[in-house]
């Protein structure tokens, strides 16, 4: 998906939104999508994704329109337009090549699918079956896995069959927002609760009435906050900061974590009466080590018609720790088709940036590879740039980031920076 902004008429630039959860749009530099004009709030809405659809909310003073109403918050498809002062903001559906799901979505041959999943292993088959049994209770679910592995994934697998498929769903990450602010974010706050606090403010729980909150990473919640989000567990109640009555809210929890909670416990960081209360419904999500067999199918849904490696690449797959999971599988194959010289791609052109700062072993390669981190990202942004004729819209688009992004990346590496207007780009 790609937001498209107009003034008027006059087309400002699209923003690929890809797999992003949640997009934050205004006027301070923070955000996201940026509108740079006096009416616009400094943070004034947010595009929560929900499967193919967005969630736009509004958090602003003048308002945010979508059909000449002014909303609170609107469910949008692609074509759909909203509007934020003298801005049209159109979602614009796209296929980009690696504007996909972490997991496969359509691969080729018999491997099984499943809500934005695949694998044939019995692992995920496994997992498979656990969703589809936990989705439809009401019971508080907490998803377990290592980092990169589709935790996400999982959480919207089981919204989307529950019977509160039609409800929002309202992703969290806890470890991602400052410690200042998690409890507004929670919980919501009214007006002059503290200072910034201009307008009241619905939290993520009253956000995701009658629906499903998602809060991920949930072992990163300070121990202060964790008592809190006990009692809204117990009660189906909140209080927003500043506010002296409790609000019910109708919200289904589906907790995430890469930490083991347990042990968590035993060290003083985690409360263990909170743990009971969340490990309800435990959904363990194998990461991709335990799961191999699967790895063949992904290569070849990421890469589509360009995924063809030589058996060597392949096998140097297989054998890969893979500590990111799914998720640096992806990161790998796309750096690889950026840097390849040729097709088919060989084990030279698979980069790995571990704890090993990324060197690639030298006996599978003509020569020792010393690229420095600096030197690869810069023949990143070379190469988008020589794949797109030198076209710097194109090239930030190929990449999955704002034009302005892209020519800070010019800058920092020293590359030209008005290549794309000799080829008929806007400046």
């Amino acid at each position: 998906m790609r937001v498209d902004v107009y003034e008027s008429d006059h087309y400002l630039g699209g923003y690929h939104v890809g797999s992003t959860m949640d997009i934050r749009i205004g006027r301070g530099r923070k955000n996201q999508i940026i509108l740079p004009h006096q009416t616009v709030s400094r943070h004034h809405a947010n595009l929560i994704r929900q499967g193919s659809r967005y969630l736009v909310m509004d958090r602003s003073t003048n308002g945010t329109w979508v059909k000449g109403k002014k909303v609170e918050r609107a469910l949008l498809e692609g074509g759909d337009e909203f509007i934020i002062s003298p801005y049209v903001l159109r979602l614009t559906e796209e296929e980009p090549e690696w504007d996909r799901e972490t997991e496969v979505k359509s691969p080729p041959g018999s491997v099984k699918q499943f809500e934005g999943m695949v694998g044939n292993s019995s692992a995920m088959l496994q997992l498979f079956d656990m969703i589809e049994r936990v989705a439809d209770s009401a019971g508080t679910v907490l998803v377990m896995g290592e980092t990169g592995c589709g935790k996400e994934l999982v959480a919207k697998a089981v919204h989307n069959l529950s019977h509160r498929s039609t409800g929002p769903f309202v992703a969290i990450n806890c470890g991602a927002i400052s410690r200042d602010l998690v409890e507004s974010e929670l919980f919501g706050h009214e007006k002059g609760a503290f200072t910034g606090a201009s307008t009241a403010r619905k939290g993520a729980f009253e956000q995701a009435d009658g629906g499903t909150l998602f809060l991920d990473e949930v072992g990163e919640l300070s121990l202060d906050l964790q008592p809190k989000l006990l009692r809204v567990l117990e009660t189906g109640e909140i209080r927003r900061i500043g506010s002296q009555r409790s609000t019910e809210v109708n919200v289904r929890v589906v907790a995430a974590t890469h930490r083991n909670l347990k042990k968590e416990v035993e060290a003083g960081q985690f409360r263990a009466d909170l743990l009971y209360r969340l490990y309800v419904l435990p959904v363990a999500v194998p990461s991709l080590r335990d799961r191999r067999e699967d790895i063949e199918h992904l290569v070849h849904y990421f890469m589509g018609p360009r995924g063809e490696l030589q058996p060597e690449a392949l096998e140097r797959l297989m054998g890969h720790a893979w500590m990111g999971n799914v998720r640096e599988l992806k990161n790998v194959l796309e750096r690889a088709c950026i840097l390849r010289r040729d097709y088919p791609i060989g084990p030279a052109d698979l980069i790995f940036l571990d704890e090993g700062g990324g060197v690639r072993p030298a006996d599978i390669l003509d020569q020792p590879f010393s690229h420095t981190l600096e030197e690869l990202e810069r023949m990143y942004y070379t190469r988008a740039l020589e794949k797109t004729d030198g076209n710097i819209r194109a090239a930030a688009k190929s990449l999955g980031i704002a034009k302005s992004t892209f020519y800070d990346r010019l800058k920092r590496y020293g590359l030209p920076q008005d290549r794309g207007r000799d080829h008929g780009e806007e400046g």
